[in-house]
């Protein structure tokens, strides 16, 4: 086989020259084909052709032009303090953030009147008590966000692997992850890297589980009474509390609230605590599910007042677990055979939810409980929504948040180590100091190495072949540039949340709720209703108001966490594909590196693998998920207040409200992100001129061989594709690399290997490769074959 390098063929470097485009891939087969026995080192004639590569007459662009354009100008005197270590400060500023606002909360709760760890801190109108509620927890997910954000970011960098790590994870015959997160890397990085690893990634646990509940409302409900009184009694005649005027008086006097009638007719004539109202506004004001304005009412009837002024008292207490004001469907028989009569066998409850409306259109024809009544006077009271704050719940999350911003800060300005955190690290590293283990295998993928994973102990083992490769150029989508496992993870794991989490109990509230009579819309968007709260369950009720809260809270935020994990998976999968097409974009276009620490021609670079403009959306998404998800599920206490105004129970109810509107928005949200990916992978390909190498650390050392003569490359403009000095022809070998060189694009059906490398002062490397061992016994072959 011969060689030919003609100096006529070689041209300066310059950023123009880009290969053709082509629709096709690259598809890379075995064959048994002699290989090039060409060195890396150009001969003493044509070695001064190097001069042309010298960064002062190369036509790149200036080191000045590509210094990080991101770069903070507060950070320019802190040299170590650039690339993704800037990133990892500001995530730790972030999470410093979010933990002086959580103290300084902290010390102002504990400053105010509390009562087993719960603090007040508004009670009044319930419309204020809402949109505090809504304000405080839109903060708390931008919060929440930005510290899953820097957690992943940090959590990225600490998984990423050394130099070290890759030499000792080759040489075993493994490869690692690099630029990606990765549990791969978890089992090959430093012990103390993992530990701070996970320390990060449970002190997530707590935010997420807690953090939406630290401070929540609490609705109001007033029990009351129902008078039917006359005139006279309104008027202040005195009444007679006789036991055969109703057979509701007995168990009035036996009930567990003091009635005091005098108080209610003294109580008529004080102006502004009783309105009147007729009969149909008397039924909208108390057929609702939590009575938080009213109290007690007075029904006043055309009866003869020579029998008595009081003729009936009819207690109401609340319950969510019965039915809600069925009094008022029941009370007048009429009626309420009407209703059976239309609705045989369905609850009374679901049943008097639908006929409400008809029975308000039929006011005039109302008789409750066989009086004629003229119209209602109804006691006005302040409503007592409140506000409160769990200060054992901000406490962890204070926990929490200050492991984040202690190991946040050490990745930023302790963690010694230079680790690849994106693939121009790795890319510069290989062509300083090139990885002996990948020599010959210029073509190598990260499909390549999997399976040769598979077949042998190692990629790496000396039985395997080291020939040439014919290439063959076949379409490559976005979705090869991640693992089947970690497409299944992103994409089954979203799936069973969104099916189990979600839509099944999505059903059951849809079927609940028309059951009981209700629309979802009826029910709202994350406001709490009798119908929109789960029953059946009996957690807490320790008599601890505090211990109940804070047993519910966990419920309340599981779907939170589960999102989380959730996001790390997805974000994972999304740096693959674009990390990927990073890589190819090489082929085409001669370009400096993005590193960590920027040199020569390189460029900066704040963020990871996944550029801003994706990363940042992403972060806007989750954070409205996260929003959305806590208005799905979202924690329920409910003050019950007896009917003379006295609190009769901190926490009649505690439990966990649902919305069916909010769940179908995270279904339907769920649905378009796991399509918007499917269809990104599937749709899209990468440029076919160069070996998809992912993120896999044994493909990109392979890509990483360049000539003898290209000295500092790394901090250069570089491309990747065929060298200069191996002529594409029938029977040549190339071979491909980065190089800051003139390259030319891969053809399909042409012949590549790699090359024997030299060290830069023309020495061999110690010992022969395993290519170089392949090569000298083929030769030997043919020549006792000759």
């Amino acid at each position: 086989m011969q060689i030919s390098r003609p100096r006529s063929t070689y041209k300066r470097a310059n950023t123009s020259e880009t290969a053709s485009d082509s629709t096709l891939g690259t598809e890379l087969l075995f064959v048994d084909t002699t290989v090039s026995n060409f060195k890396s080192g150009f001969s003493a004639t044509i070695e001064p052709e190097a001069l042309l590569l010298d960064s002062s007459k190369n036509p790149v662009r200036s080191e000045a032009e590509h210094e990080g354009r991101w770069e903070l100008s507060i950070l320019r005197g802190w040299p170590r303090l650039h690339g993704w270590r800037a990133g990892a400060l500001i995530a730790a500023v972030f999470a410093l953030i979010s933990l002086l606002i959580n103290v300084v909360a902290l010390i102002w709760l504990s400053t105010r009147k509390k009562r087993n760890g719960i603090v007040e801190l508004y009670n009044g109108s319930c419309g204020k008590a809402e949109s505090m509620d809504l304000w405080v927890h839109i903060a708390i997910n931008a919060l929440s966000t930005l510290l899953l954000g820097g957690s992943n970011y940090c959590m990225q960098c600490l998984s990423s692997p050394t130099r070290k790590d890759v030499d000792t994870a080759h040489a075993k015959g493994n490869w690692l992850d690099i630029g990606v997160p990765s549990i791969r890397n978890l089992l090959s990085i430093p012990t103390y890297k993992l530990v701070l690893w996970l320390v990060l990634g449970f002190s997530s646990v707590p935010l997420h589980l807690m953090y939406n509940s630290a401070f929540y409302k609490s609705l109001t409900t007033n029990d009351y009474n129902v008078y039917i009184v006359s005139q006279d009694f309104v008027d202040g005649s005195a009444f007679n509390m006789t036991e055969n005027a109703s057979p509701h008086l007995p168990y009035a006097r036996q009930h567990d609230f003091k009635i005091d009638i005098a108080g209610i007719q003294n109580g008529t004539k004080t102006p502004g605590l009783y309105e009147q109202l007729q009969k149909a506004d008397c039924i909208r004001a108390y057929a609702t599910d939590f009575v938080t304005n009213r109290r007690n009412l007075l029904m006043v009837t055309k009866h003869d007042p020579s029998v008595t002024t009081l003729f009936d008292i009819i207690p109401y207490t609340f319950s969510v677990f019965d039915d809600l004001y069925t009094w008022i469907c029941m009370s007048d028989d009429a009626m309420f055979a009407e209703i059976e009569a239309a609705f045989p066998n369905q609850p009374i409850g679901a049943v008097c939810a639908k006929r409400i409306s008809k029975m308000v259109a039929l006011a005039d024809q109302w008789r409750p409980y066989g009086h004629d009544v003229q119209y209602c006077l109804s006691e006005r009271v302040p409503e007592s929504c409140s506000y409160s704050a769990n200060i054992p719940i901000v406490a962890a999350v204070i926990v929490a948040n200050l492991v984040k911003v202690l190991v946040m800060t050490f990745v930023a300005f302790w963690l010694r180590d230079d680790p690849f955190i994106t693939i121009g690290d790795a890319v510069e590293s290989f062509l300083n100091r090139p990885d002996r283990t990948t020599e010959g295998l210029c073509l190598l993928t990260k499909d390549d190495v999997r399976r040769l994973s598979r077949m042998h102990k190692g990629w790496n083992d000396e039985s395997i072949s080291r020939e040439a490769k014919v290439a063959r150029l076949r379409p490559v989508r976005w979705a090869k540039s991640a693992s089947r496992t970690r497409w299944a993870l992103t994409i089954v794991g979203i799936l069973v949340p969104l099916f189990v989490g979600v839509g099944v109990p999505l059903g059951f509230a849809i079927v609940n709720v028309r059951k009981s009579g209700f629309t979802i819309q009826d029910v709202g968007f994350g406001k709490v209703s009798a119908v929109g709260v789960i029953k059946g369950w009996y957690i807490g009720w320790s008599g601890n108001p505090a211990h109940d809260v804070s047993l519910m809270v966990l419920i309340a935020n599981l779907p939170q966490t589960i999102f989380s994990f959730l996001y790390l998976n997805l974000n994972g999968l999304l740096t693959s594909m674009w990390l990927a097409s990073e890589w190819s974009g090489f082929a085409t276009e001669r370009k400096p590196l993005r590193v960590s620490k920027p040199k020569g021609a390189q460029r900066s670079t704040h963020f990871l693998q996944l550029p801003y403009k994706i990363a940042l959306p992403m972060m806007i998404v989750a954070g409205f998920l996260h929003w959305m998800i806590s208005q799905a599920l979202f924690l329920v206490v409910v003050r019950q207040y007896n009917a003379t105004g006295t609190l009769y129970s901190p926490i009649a109810v505690v439990s966990c409200g649902f919305s069916p509107i909010a769940m179908i928005v995270v279904m339907v949200a769920g649905a378009a992100i796991i399509i918007a990916t499917i269809v990104l992978g599937c749709a899209r390909h990468y440029n076919p001129m160069m070996p998809l190498a992912g993120s896999c650390s044994a493909a990109i050392s392979a890509a990483c061989h360049q000539p003898d003569w290209d000295d500092n490359a790394a901090v250069k403009a570089v491309q990747w594709g065929v060298v200069p000095d191996t002529i594409v022809g029938p029977h040549a070998v190339g071979h491909c690399s980065f190089t800051s060189g003139i390259v030319s694009p891969i053809q399909d059906g042409q012949k590549y290997a790699g090359l024997t490398m030299k060290r830069r002062n023309g020495r061999r490397s110690k010992g022969p490769s395993v290519f170089a061992e392949g090569l000298r016994a083929f030769r030997f072959k043919t020549k006792q074959s000759a």
